[in-house]
């Protein structure tokens, strides 16, 4: 064997020796297994703060004065458009904290999630359903068909079936 085939350093063979292994630090996403409810309500908690801080931020500027009606509109507009692109992206990190308090990591892994699917099923599935028809009502103007009460007093200018004369 020649000592050309055999890779040295300071003259330790690496040859056959092991890379180490990677110091990235791998995300595991247990947000997967989180119902989307809980999601939903860590998002708008946080979005509700993100608007309350943005609006106390745009109270430290100064602005020229004037009641602008319409530009005030589209500030609140634009302060709740930025609150809700913050928690989105959950850039305050508040959702983790929320989902972390209502939903631990615990119960964070598949077969929990598909209990708690289960379980909501069958809650939905046991309350009473109700179907609303659509009826539509045709309402005539100058028409009075109420009656009077017996016993009550009429109005000055009323009929005693209730209407104008």
């Amino acid at each position: 064997m020649s000592v050309s085939n055999i890779e040295t350093n300071r003259g330790i063979s690496t040859a056959n020796t092991k890379q180490p292994k990677s110091l990235e630090y791998k995300a595991v996403d247990d947000r997967k297994y989180i119902p989307k409810q809980f999601q939903e309500v860590a998002e708008s908690m946080e979005t509700q703060f993100a608007e309350t801080m943005v609006k106390q931020m745009n109270q430290t500027v100064d602005e020229a004065p004037g009641d602008d009606s319409g530009m005030e509109y589209y500030k609140s507009l634009q302060t709740s458009e930025r609150a809700k692109m913050m928690a989105k992206q959950n850039n305050l990190g508040l959702q983790t904290v929320i989902l972390d308090q209502i939903y631990p990591k615990r119960l964070r892994n598949e077969m929990a999630l598909k209990q708690y699917e289960a379980q909501a099923n069958l809650i939905h599935h046991n309350l009473p359903s109700y179907k609303l028809e659509k009826k539509t009502d045709i309402i005539e103007m100058g028409k009075n068909d109420s009656t009077s009460v017996p016993g009550k007093k009429t109005i000055t200018g009323q009929n005693s079936e209730g209407g104008l004369p």
